[in-house]
């Protein structure tokens, strides 16, 4: 993730917070606190105040440097050599397909 697409996270957290913050205390006044409803809209408050807050103080660090490595044979015993770590995707932990 880059420190872009962090501001971004966070400015679209900060507007989805202060949208359910209003949301909840519209709800208070009409309901009251034990209704499932305003339980609801204030623990989804929360837990949006939570994510901006985390994305707040995540700290994120340079990629890790990548190695160089000298150009590989053309051919190993009749055949291509390919590079297999140029192949790989970097897993994604949020597509499981």
């Amino acid at each position: 993730m880059s420190e872009d697409e962090r501001l971004e996270m966070l400015r679209t957290a900060t507007e989805a917070h202060a949208d359910l913050k209003e949301l909840a205390l519209r709800l208070r006044r009409r309901l009251t606190l034990k209704s499932p409803a305003t339980k609801a809209a204030f623990k989804a408050e929360h837990e949006v105040f939570r994510l901006r807050r985390e994305l707040q103080r995540l700290e994120l660090r340079d990629a890790d440097p990548v190695e160089k490595r000298g150009p590989l044979p053309e051919v190993r015993r009749g055949v291509k050599v390919i590079d297999i770590g140029r192949l790989r995707r970097p897993k994604d932990p949020d597509d499981e397909r």
